[in-house]
């Protein structure tokens, strides 16, 4: 596979272009068909991005007269209604949303209808380059693009600039520096009702995608041919799962429980982010989509009270920030294929990419991180911005037993976690789990 010469570089000329403000407004009316009396179907993840795909999407009814109609489900629940639907040809929703890391299992399953064909026909509006290349790679799968990156996360660290004020510290970069702040803010009576720090930390996907999501910046990798930039990286998948950057890795993870709320050994994404904005964290590893719960008055004890970072590393090393998010593709099983494409051509467009940026989506294109509009109302963006340029999009396995993979080793990690084993016999366990796995599949 050689997903990195799909992404194309990105000139000078392009990222100052993507500094301008708002593209200028398009006539969709004459860029997109008639689909008067059509409902268009879209199945999305519940995350906070739903609100802002549904604020946006009348502009797409009053351009081509269909409806659209977004229903959103958990995580898991999901992934499974959406590969079921496949396997029985089910057509009844047009467009989904799938995480970044399920293409290779639903693009080899048969499920989506590659983008090559609509690219080539409308380069200028779909705008490829102007995607963060992270996201670009995430929506392409063994040589072709299949869907449109249109919610990409990048992970930050965000902290409560009213309390490290106060302590009169400043903001962790490595490991080390990150458990020393942790334990400055927890059962201290100068910070009352505060603890250091929350993970994801639950037994399963959680655990498993935090494991992921930090060990680049631990020193390690997840398996041997899978370096940053690696133009093969699936080409020798034999786990690295018990190297020791893993197994120390494992062990900071169970050394930072100490530093949470009571419960924090079965936090997940939820968890973690309505802590911070109920003022009980004084810092998180978060999603970039959920950074404006915190911001928001209406729901969070924090608003402007905090700003974001690069997530931290091991000493000596450098942070390789994680990607994540979800991409929109056209199920190839739909019946309105034709009014699926528009609202893609629509909704990933740079203009209405703004506007839902602008109503708290996630911006997966360089011109909306470089926005000053953006900018102003969302501050953590232009730390995102930075990020987005050090990310690897094979940070986490894409092919079709990713689903699996993770929950295998996030698993064995939320034993360690949980003191049931080391973190070595963890990370052990881990390695022998994803070795019988990928052997069973005919991966090794």
């Amino acid at each position: 596979m050689n997903n990195a010469r799909l992404i194309s570089s990105i000139s000078i000329a392009a990222l100052l272009a993507a500094s301008a403000a708002a593209a200028q407004e398009t006539d969709w009316k004459s860029q997109l068909g008639d689909h008067a009396d059509k409902t268009l179907r879209v199945m999305t993840i519940t995350d906070p991005f739903i609100d802002s795909m549904n604020a946006v999407k009348d502009g797409f009814t009053q351009a081509t007269g269909a409806k659209v109609e977004i229903d959103g489900y958990g995580y898991d629940a999901l992934h499974e209604k959406q590969l079921l639907a496949c396997s029985q040809n089910d057509g009844a929703y047009d467009v989904l949303l799938i995480d970044g890391i399920w293409i290779g299992e639903f693009a080899e399953a048969g499920c989506l209808d590659s983008v090559e064909e609509k690219l080539a026909e409308n380069a200028d509006v779909f705008a490829w380059d102007d995607f963060t290349p992270a996201g670009a790679g995430q929506a392409s799968w063994e040589g072709q693009r299949m869907c449109l990156p249109v919610g990409t996360y990048y992970e930050l660290m965000y902290y409560r600039t009213d309390l490290f004020e106060k302590a009169g510290i400043k903001v962790p970069e490595t490991f080390d520096e990150l458990k020393e702040a942790a334990a400055t803010f927890t059962n201290n009576p100068d910070f009352p009702g505060v603890f250091g720090y929350a993970m994801n930390n639950k037994r399963g996907a959680a655990a498993g995608q935090q494991w992921f999501e930090w060990i680049y910046s631990a020193g390690g990798k997840p398996w041997v041919s899978n370096e940053v930039g690696s133009q093969e990286p699936y080409k020798d998948q034999t786990p690295t799962l018990n190297s020791q950057e893993s197994i120390d890795l494992v062990q900071f993870f169970r050394d930072m429980v100490a530093y949470g709320p009571p419960g924090v050994e079965a936090f997940a994404w939820d968890e973690r982010a309505t802590a911070f904005a109920a003022g009980k964290l004084a810092m998180i590893n978060d999603w970039s989509v959920r950074a404006q719960i915190a911001n928001d008055p209406q729901q969070s004890q924090i608003a402007g009270k905090f700003k974001a970072a690069l997530m931290p590393h091991k000493a000596g090393g450098k942070t390789v920030s994680p990607v994540g998010g979800w991409i929109a593709c056209v199920n190839t099983h739909g019946a309105q294929k034709d009014a699926a494409w528009d609202y893609l051509k629509w909704f990933a467009s740079k203009e209405i990419h703004r506007e839902f940026v602008l109503e708290g989506g996630p911006p997966s294109r360089l011109s909306a991180m470089q926005d000053k509009d953006v900018q102003a109302k969302y501050p953590w963006t232009e730390v995102l911005y930075e990020a987005q340029k050090e990310s690897w999009f094979e940070l986490r396995p894409r092919h079709p037993l990713a689903f699996q993979l993770i929950d295998t080793v996030g698993a064995q990690v939320n034993k360690a976690i949980i003191g049931e084993k080391s973190a070595k016999e963890a990370m052990d366990g881990a390695q022998d789990d994803v070795t019988r796995l990928l052997e069973q599949n005919g991966l090794l």
